[in-house]
């Protein structure tokens, strides 16, 4: 140490010009005129030397009051700290180079400024200047290790990165192999002196090269190598690896200097103090990409404290060590709680030397960081206030949670990479991009949410991000927005104040684009009029943690469409696991959603369930449709109907109470083929209307049978073309890949279920298919579409029992998740099971009855897939299509009593047609189904209380008559089954009638 206090210094004789030591000489001089100045005015100053810099390292004395000292705050305080370094510029020896502040902190009643060296954007490694400014308004101490860069230092190198980093391994030994604690350092370019050395160090453009080379017991090196990048000469090492805290560690990798410890006389052993150190970081707290680094404690950061251990900072950014010797802490990288090692150039490189009991602060960045710079300190604090956010809303109690949060606590952040406007997140990774392209730098407040939010969506079921839905995207905006209680998400990602998206957009339902982040406004913008509503009625506070609770807790739900969402958020917040009676927050909550035109559980006063009817075989059979329909609190049920069409135009019938609690019937009618469609209405006392489905209709086939001869009229094996043939989409997005062409016989498995697709067609040729396989093709179909394969139209004017045949090799998730169907005219005839796929692995046969074609004009046939957002597999493939005439025999015998349903007195039409004529039957009427077994009769399917009429048909083989409903007690409220039973046309045979069904109602 060299304090010195000069009168005079002839310093004349010597030229400055391109001399390394003349800012040394110029420092020393400038103090002389300095001390001479502050001397007349009654001061008196004493200067602290830097051997190897030559410049005053510190410079204390009576202090320099500061006339517009405005207020005792940090930033105050900077603006003079900064101020004086300027103004002192030749006091402390700065030269050129430029001073970039890396701790701006408060010691005592002192504020306390450092500033790393750097020149033409490189770091002068070691190279510093500090500031000390009392709350008063006093600089009390300045000074530097600055050391003297000459203006014109060439900062090109002449040794690439390549060679540098082979000679920094040639002294770090050969590779071990083993996995490294530190990972992931970058080489670069710095500006290096020796700042141990006792006279004035010379400068080096240097390559700082660190490398970690210990193998798996710990032994090797970790540290930074530093090779003249102008001749290759290896200059220096410096250890990063500080694992012996005490005198006796011996171990090769620290040096002589411990050795020669171990080997002293022994001194007197101290006991640890307890110290506190802070970790400060410029960081970019605020929500926009433009707003001013702040300098603020970073929390969760990992330190390794020589001869302690590792530390993780608190709230506070505090870590408490105890120590009895100075102890020199470093920060290169950031590691957190919540986030893996940052990884990205521009990286923090701080260190501080801790004394026993005197608090320190470990400084990261200065006021003047770079947009990189501050890249790391932003992301960490984001990603760390983004998973401490999720943990105090999700419930870690629960294992699942628990096992969420942890493992995205291991997310690898990725920053500077070098491209510009975008920021992405996979696998547990999140990626951001340097400033450019009129971007700013994405690493920034509610981006970075943005792209955690899709990690913590991940975590819980998996990403649902189609163009058609965007639900991801929606949550990584909630988690953005809500974090910072604004609708604007990506503030300043252009421009200064200007969103990227806003979650007071104007997009509804069912808005979608040609990317997911459009679709998704509709959803997060649900979630941010949700919050603003809350607001109005119960307050910030209120809306801030009732959104939190009903919004995010509802991403374990897995949603993987926007109504799905929107549920999910209405069933976090029920009370009672009724949501037809409304919700807490029903009023918020459905006015978000009707700004959003989102559909969502409206209250219901009533509901009604109801198992649909199936397809069936059974020609002229009515069929019953039974339901439940309940009040939901409170009221009653005053009336149900059914809504039905038989293809003779639409009617309605009161269903009847069918003798259970809620439960009500009504008959529909029998037809010998096409199909009916249907809809249940319930009355309320309330005034209110429910209806099922709650859109569109329920619908059935009755089909001719598959018996007899097929005759085709229409055929299309798609091996020349297929004129006429449509493709399309039902869906608002997705890509259509349905395609004629040669199958590819592309296979895999998919979550345990393998697949195929044919190699080849079926007779020749082609097929059509959805993604052949062709080319870069995977052959399986996309998620979250609904397409369809149409057929020209087909004229079957004067056919009967029109069928369809073609080839099917399909491969399908189970229907509950994908549908796989065919239409006719609009109407479902087939389609996959709902439970278990369906995966075909040969070419099938397959023949459905179209009996709405039957002497019809104008028919299309398709062939629809509708999917979900998970387990796509191969989808159809179709060959070798027909139309043609199934010849069905007609019935033995037809029965008609119609009206199927009618009430006490009304009329019964009773009509009987047997093969022959005048042909004797009996017409059995009974309470169930039977069937009544009789020797050499077939079943009869009329069982219970019965009673049998007989007649004789006509010259034409028909009869009819009719009576009135009755209004016998025993006999109204009941269904009655009933067939013929006669003779076939050569009397040779006994043969039956269809099953008819009729309900006995009171009233109509």
């Amino acid at each position: 140490m060299r304090l010195t206090v000069l009168a005079s210094l002839g310093l004349a004789a010597f030229s400055f010009a391109q001399d390394p030591t003349a800012g040394a000489f110029r420092a020393k001089s400038a103090f002389l005129e300095f001390l001479a100045a502050e001397q007349a005015r009654g001061g008196n100053w004493v200067a602290q030397w830097h051997p190897a810099t030559i410049t005053p390292s510190a410079i204390y004395g009576t202090g320099l009051p500061i006339a517009d000292w405005r207020e005792n705050s940090l930033a105050e305080a900077r603006r003079h700290a900064l101020a004086a370094l300027e103004t002192h510029r030749g006091l402390l020896g700065l030269g050129t180079s430029e001073f970039r502040e890396i701790i701006g902190s408060r010691l005592g009643r002192t504020w306390s400024f450092t500033f790393d060296q750097y020149f033409r954007g490189l770091q002068v490694i070691e190279g510093r200047a500090d500031v000390r400014i009392h709350m008063k308004g006093v600089v009390s101490m300045l000074g530097s290790r600055a050391f003297p860069v000459p203006a014109d230092f060439d900062v090109t190198p002449q040794i690439g990165e390549q060679v540098a980093t082979a000679i920094a391994w040639q002294r770090a030994g050969t590779p071990t192999g083993a996995p490294q604690p530190v990972r992931n350092q970058v080489t670069r370019l710095v500006i290096w002196g020796d700042i141990e050395a006792q006279d004035l160090a010379d400068v080096y453009l240097a390559w700082e090269v660190p490398i970690s080379n210990v193998d798996r017991d710990g032994t090797g090196t970790i540290g930074r190598h530093y090779v003249d990048a102008k001749t290759g000469r290896y200059l220096y090492f410096g250890n990063d690896k500080h694992e012996c805290g005490f005198v006796s560690c011996s171990n090769a990798d620290h040096g002589a200097d411990r050795v020669e410890a171990a080997n002293a006389a022994p001194r007197e052993t101290l006991l640890p103090v307890p110290t506190t150190v802070t970790v400060m970081a410029w960081t970019r707290t605020g929500i926009d990409a433009f707003a001013a680094v702040v300098n603020t404690p970073l929390r969760g950061v990992v330190v390794n404290v020589p001869g302690v251990g590792t530390r993780t900072t608190d709230q506070n950014g505090e870590i408490s060590i105890d120590i009895n010797t100075p102890v020199t802490i470093s920060l290169t990288a950031l590691d957190g709680t919540h986030h893996a090692p940052m990884i990205g150039a521009n990286g923090p490189n701080a260190s501080v030397t801790v004394q026993p009991g005197v608090n320190a602060t470990l400084q990261l960045l200065t006021a003047a960081a770079t947009a990189n710079e501050a890249a790391h300190t932003s992301t960490s604090y984001w990603v760390d206030l983004s998973n401490q956010w999720a943990r105090g809303i999700l419930d870690m109690s629960i294992p699942s949670n628990l096992s969420a949060l942890n493992t995205i606590s291991n997310i690898t952040p990725t920053v500077n990479i070098t491209s510009t406007c975008n920021a992405y997140y996979t696998g547990n990774t999140i990626n951001f991009y340097q400033a450019g392209g009129g971007c700013a730098n994405t690493a920034f407040s509610t981006v970075i949410a943005h792209e955690w939010g899709h990690g913590l969506d991940e975590r819980f079921g998996g990403i649902s991000n189609t163009n058609a839905d965007g639900v991801s995207e929606g949550w990584g905006d909630i988690i953005g927005m809500y974090q910072v209680d604004s609708p604007m998400l990506g503030s300043g990602f252009q421009n200064a104040g200007v969103a990227l998206r806003r979650g007071d957009n104007t997009f509804v339902y069912p808005y979608s684009s040609t990317s997911p982040h459009a679709a998704g406004q509709v959803w997060m913008g649900f979630a941010w009029r949700l919050r603003e509503n809350l607001r109005a009625t119960y307050g910030t506070a209120q809306a801030i943690a009732i959104t939190e609770d009903i919004v995010l807790t509802s991403i374990v739900a897995d949603a993987t469409t926007r109504i799905d969402a929107v549920r999910e958020v209405f069933i976090a917040d029920d009370d009672d696991g009724n949501l037809f009676n409304g919700v807490p927050n029903y009023a918020e909550l459905s006015a978000a959603a009707i700004t959003k035109g989102i559909p969502y559980p409206e209250i219901q006063p009533a509901w009604i369930s109801h198992t649909a009817l199936g397809n069936t075989g059974n020609r002229l059979v009515p069929r019953k449709v039974s339901a439940f329909a309940t009040p939901t609190v409170s009221g009653t049920i005053n009336a149900v109907r059914l809504h039905y069409n038989d293809g003779s135009g639409a009617q309605v019938r009161n269903m009847k109470p069918n003798g259970f609690a809620n439960g009500f019937e009504a008959m529909l009618p029998g037809i010998v083929s096409g199909s009916v469609s249907y809809h249940l209405e319930a009355d309320h006392s309330s005034n209110t209307t429910v209806r099922l489905p709650a859109s569109g209709e329920y619908n059935y086939v009755v089909s001719t049978a598959s018996t007899g001869t097929f005759t085709p009229f229409f055929s299309e094996n798609f091996d020349v073309s297929a004129t006429g043939w449509t493709t399309g989409r039902l869906s608002t997005s997705g890509t259509i890949d349905w395609a004629r062409g040669v199958p590819a016989g592309r296979s895999g498995t998919v979550s345990g279920v393998a697949w195929s697709d044919p190699s080849s067609a079926n007779s020749s040729g082609s097929v059509y298919g959805t993604d052949l396989g062709t080319g870069f093709n995977n052959g399986r179909y996309p998620n979250n579409i609904s397409y369809y394969l149409r057929s020209p139209v087909l004229n079957c004017s004067g056919r009967t029992g029109v069928t369809l045949r073609f080839r099917r090799w399909l491969t399908v998730e189970e229907g509950i998740y994908d549908q796989a169907q065919i239409y006719c005219n609009g109407i479902l005839v087939w389609e996959n099971p709902a439970n278990g796929n369906l995966v075909d692995t040969s070419w099938q046969n397959i023949e459905v009855a179209l009996p709405m074609a039957d002497n019809n004009s104008a028919v299309t046939i398709e062939w629809r897939l509708t999917t979900d957002g998970s387990l796509n597999l191969g989808g159809w493939q179709i060959d070798d299509v027909q139309v043609g005439e199934r010849f069905v025999p007609p019935l033995a015998a037809e029965l008609r009593m119609t009206p199927e349903q009618q009430s006490s007195g009304g009329n019964i039409a009773i009509a009987v047609k047997t093969a022959g004529p005048f042909t004797l039957f009996a017409l059995a009427i009974g309470t169930s189904n039977g069937p009544t077994l009789i020797a050499g009769v077939p079943p009869v399917l009329v069982g219970g209380n019965y009673f049998v009429l007989s007649d004789i048909t006509n010259a034409t083989g028909n009869y009819a008559s009719s009576f009135g409903a009755p209004n016998i007690a025993s006999t109204v409220g009941l269904t009655w089954f009933s067939q013929v039973v006669t003779f076939d046309a050569t009397y040779s045979s006994i043969v039956t009638s269809n099953q008819w069904l009729n309900l006995f109602t009171q009233t109509p």
